[in-house]
């Protein structure tokens, strides 16, 4: 079978000739954290600093800021703790990345996370991935000419549709195969058969959510009100609100008076912040997500339906309404008043997966953390901090998962 390979260089490829590039003894010789695949980052954030076309997108910006050398110490730092003075972590292998193809960064993490445990790796690039995968590719090429060294023979990116005789060749070869994206994506990828020593992990469709303290919104001033909205804005329209951690609800807490003035001035911020940034929907996403909208108050009973611009759209729910986990993105919010944070807990749900916040003190996380009792919920960032990947991620730490302990015993 004839591949399309983007990285190590762009041209046709012999699948099996990659895979047995990927499992040949010169691809074993990474160790977790490893001077090449660190030297190989610092350059890579350099490059995506610095090159013109990279500047363009911000999620490109914030990836340079995730590889650059003193986020790889921290990761470092981390990680050395899991090492114990009766046990040794390795690599587990060849690891099959099936990335999502709405969140055109996301290979690049998954990639990481991999990498820096000394894994190999092949990716299966989405024949619909945007410009920003085609300047990662790019970028990645010249880099590893410039320093690649020993990563030419550990990492392969392809691109390929959904030929399923190719991801499973891939699979069968894989020592680990990480899956993102929608349910059925995961239900599809999952019918691919697996070796019997193969580990697998899967990132289905998860909902994610913001909470404010009213009072504590309504306290700050103009300037902060509205640095508060570029951050929100960033968490949700970077990817069209598609990413797994955009929040698609904003949740109120405290008096409802508060609640209904703070939401009138933030969301007049979040329309200015729209503007500014030139965000904006086609034709076809704007008529998909009012239809969206008004299934919503039919089958939901949302209700207040308000447009701020032509890019964010506004339902206000009842406090005591279960919320149905589709979503449209592009701008679509959902919100509703609770008098305080605990009055979420019988609405969380397993699929729930990132609380965004402002106005709360980790102490009353922590709590809400435990009174939850695994309902749902994996993480809980401020607001600004949804998109910023995290080796821990799902309720996973991947450091672990993408690692092999060998247990050492006197």
């Amino acid at each position: 079978m004839t591949v399309e390979q983007l990285v190590p260089a762009a041209q046709p490829m012999d699948l099996d000739a990659v895979l047995a590039r990927m499992r040949g003894a010169a691809a074993h010789s990474l160790s977790p954290f490893s001077q090449p695949v660190k030297e190989f980052c610092a350059a890579l954030s350099r490059a995506l600093f610095r090159d013109a076309e990279a500047k363009r997108y911000p999620e490109l910006q914030a990836l340079a800021f995730g590889v650059r050398q003193a986020e790889l110490a921290r990761l470092e730092q981390e990680f050395r703790r899991w090492e114990t003075a009766d046990s040794v972590l390795a690599p587990r292998g060849l690891v099959f990345h099936v990335p999502p193809a709405n969140v055109d960064t996301m290979f690049v993490y998954s990639w990481l996370v991999s990498v820096l445990m000394g894994n190999r790796n092949v990716i299966r690039i989405s024949a619909s991935a945007g410009p920003q995968t085609g300047i990662v590719c790019r970028l990645f090429n010249s880099v590893l000419n410039e320093c690649g060294g020993e990563l030419r023979d550990n990492t392969c990116m392809l691109r390929y549709g959904h030929e399923r005789e190719i991801s499973a060749a891939i699979s069968l070869a894989a020592d680990v195969r990480i899956i993102w994206g929608g349910d059925e994506t995961v239900k599809t990828i999952r019918a691919i058969p697996i070796g019997p020593q193969c580990k697998e992990i899967a990132f289905p469709d998860r909902y994610s959510f913001a909470v404010i303290e009213a009072a504590k919104y309504l306290a700050l001033d103009e300037g902060a009100q509205a640095k508060l909205a570029e951050q929100f804005y960033n968490d949700t329209f970077w990817f069209d609100q598609l990413a797994c951690s955009s929040p698609r609800l904003v949740v109120w807490c405290g008096d409802a008076q508060a609640a209904r003035c703070a939401g009138a001035i933030f969301f007049g911020h979040l329309r200015e912040q729209v503007t500014r940034k030139g965000y904006a929907l086609d034709t076809g996403a704007r008529v998909n997500k009012f239809t969206f909208a008004c299934r919503s108050i039919l089958d939901q009973h949302a209700a207040d339906y308000e447009e701020w611009g032509s890019a964010i759209t506004v339902l206000r729910l009842e406090e005591d309404r279960l919320l149905s986990r589709d979503h449209c993105g592009g701008g679509l919010l959902f919100q509703v008043h609770h008098a305080a944070l605990e009055d979420l807990i019988p609405l969380i749900l397993q699929r729930d997966q990132t609380l965004t916040y402002f106005g709360f003190e980790p102490p009353a996380l922590r709590e809400f953390a435990i009174a939850l009792n695994g309902r749902g919920i994996d993480r809980m960032v401020p607001i600004g901090q949804a998109l910023n990947f995290e080796h821990r991620w799902d309720g996973y730490d991947l450091f672990l998962e993408l690692t092999r302990r060998i247990v050492i015993r006197s």
